[in-house]
């Protein structure tokens, strides 16, 4: 994303630009939105992964184990894409804290997928795999957003005081 300089007590520091002063908020909304963009595009890619090995996985296990395998493959490789494409964090500090966030997100999504599916499995005796699929998918749109909230917050620097 980059950095800008901020002065700081008479001293000039970069901070990353999403959360450089912006006395209109114009720049860094647009410095948000792109970096949802960024996000959706990586989140994308590993849900691809997710979907892949749910696919793969629902032949030998049931949708439940299924999801939660590939749950779990999928988080743990998301979150270090994120972590280096989507919010330019690189090196292994905070890699552990930004790793335990993503099983905490993890967990969340479980519950939001498990829960997806057994509300279908309610509604329909033997639902589809299209159908299963289609929840699925619903489910993790929402847990995307909720991550890209505690992510940011997580990884991008808070504002320095003025």
């Amino acid at each position: 994303m980059g950095t800008a300089p901020v002065a700081d007590g008479g001293a000039v520091t970069d901070v990353p630009a999403s959360r450089a002063p912006d006395p209109d908020g114009e720049s860094t909304r647009w410095a948000v939105f792109l970096q949802l963009l960024v996000f959706a595009g990586v989140g994308f890619l590993f849900n691809l992964v997710y979907a892949g090995l749910f696919v793969g996985l629902r032949d030998v296990a049931d949708a439940q184990w299924a999801n939660a395998i590939s749950l779990v493959l999928s988080t743990i490789a998301g979150t270090a894409g994120h972590r280096r494409l989507t919010f330019g964090v690189r090196g292994r500090a905070r890699a552990v804290r930004h790793q335990a966030l993503g099983l905490g997100m993890l967990a969340f999504g479980l519950a939001v997928t498990a829960s997806s599916l057994w509300l279908l499995e309610v509604a329909s005796e033997s639902p589809t795999r299209r159908a299963e699929l289609a929840v699925l998918v619903g489910a993790n749109l929402f847990v995307g957003l909720v991550r890209f909230l505690a992510f940011r917050s997580a990884m991008v620097p808070a504002t320095p005081s003025q």
